[in-house]
């Protein structure tokens, strides 16, 4: 495990699509944003765009409201609903904002782009410059770059394309970006390019492919990890940080290569007896509270065979799996990443 800073946990819900109060996606959102607040209370909340469904004083205020649901900071994103009938969004800068910026946290440079700048989507020449800027600047620092935009650029039915898209390109094809993080699609998926790791999660207004939720994301040195919680769960959410998912994993430092830690993270109303791992349908074993709702095991990488491994964990005294992921192990510490998509989406009936 890695990281000298305490890790920064933020939540990313899916596009909200505000219209009225008594609309189902409305209800949704309350009660999430209110388990966000109760159980999660992360560092701070990303809202995806798409806010609100038309652009309306009363949507953007319904907005604002849902936001002081959580005492953490939030922030927001524009998406193209956001601007309907209003392409320099006066209501959005009125009622939310500035349509893009920046911020850092802990060793991460957090950055929002405004993807609607043109139509359907594009990025105007002052705001690419800034990109670049922010970009090179963080990392010259020594800091992690995250990317918040709306369009996610794997979208189906739908060219991740426009005036200033090569410019967006050509910057993260040859700098380091930790994660870009979108919404616009209304199903959940992860892809890995090879070199970045892109996320985009399922929407609260018409959502695609199961409930609506939002994504819990831990960072951490060079840990990375992201779940999804839908409207349906309830009890304690357990989410393995360390090792990393190997689909997440672009670089030989995402992979495990000697004597390791198991880490997880466990958000709980309720006090807990305890947390076993197991590797590979294996023995479990117990891990040791950490404190902070983090728990910590040994893990005997060099006891694993080259290629990967499954790690799972459940709450102690129970059966249910709670999380489970997928790692990687080379002793050599060699790794190429191979692209790929998780789950894989061939139609979709929203853009």
């Amino acid at each position: 495990m890695n990281g000298s800073n305490s890790p920064i946990v933020f939540v990313w819900p899916g596009d909200l699509h505000l219209t009225t109060p008594d609309a189902e996606n409305h209800k949704a959102a309350q009660r999430l944003l209110d388990e966000v607040g109760t159980l999660i209370k992360p560092d701070f909340v990303q809202f995806a765009g798409d806010n609100a469904q038309h652009a309306t004083d009363d949507q953007f205020r319904m907005f604002n409201t849902l936001r002081k649901k959580v005492a953490c900071p939030t922030h927001a994103l524009v998406g193209d609903h956001d601007v309907h009938h209003d392409p320099k969004a006066l209501a959005y800068r009125a009622h939310v904002g500035e349509t893009y910026g920046a911020f850092s946290l802990r060793g991460y440079r957090f950055i929002q782009l405004n993807t609607m700048e043109f139509r359907p989507l594009g990025i105007g020449r002052q705001q690419s410059l800034w990109f670049r800027y922010e970009v090179d600047a963080a990392l010259e620092r020594g800091e992690q770059v995250v990317l918040f935009q709306h369009h996610y650029p794997y979208q189906i039915w739908e060219d991740f394309d426009g005036p200033g898209i090569d410019n967006w390109r050509e910057i993260v094809q040859t700098r380091r970006i930790t994660a870009i993080f979108a919404g616009h699609t209304h199903y959940g998926q992860i892809a890995n390019d090879g070199r970045n790791i892109s996320v985009a999660t399922r929407s609260i207004g018409e959502p695609e492919g199961g409930p609506a939720g939002y994504s819990v994301v831990v960072l951490n040195g060079n840990d990375f990890a992201v779940k999804y919680r839908t409207v349906e769960d309830s009890g304690p959410f357990v989410m393995i940080t360390h090792p990393r998912d190997g689909l997440l994993a672009v670089t030989p430092k995402h992979i495990l290569s000697g004597p390791d830690r198991v880490g997880a993270k466990i958000w709980s109303l309720e006090p807990l007896t305890g947390m076993e791992a197991r590797i590979d349908s294996g023995d479990w074993f117990p891990l040791e509270n950490a404190g902070n709702g983090e728990w910590e095991g040994p893990l005997a990488v060099e006891r694993l065979a080259k290629g990967e491994h499954t790690l799972e964990v459940r709450l102690a005294g129970t059966e249910a799996i709670a999380d489970r992921v997928g790692f990687l192990v080379d002793r050599t510490g060699r790794y190429t990443a191979v692209p790929k998509v998780r789950p894989e989406a061939a139609a979709t009936a929203f853009c």
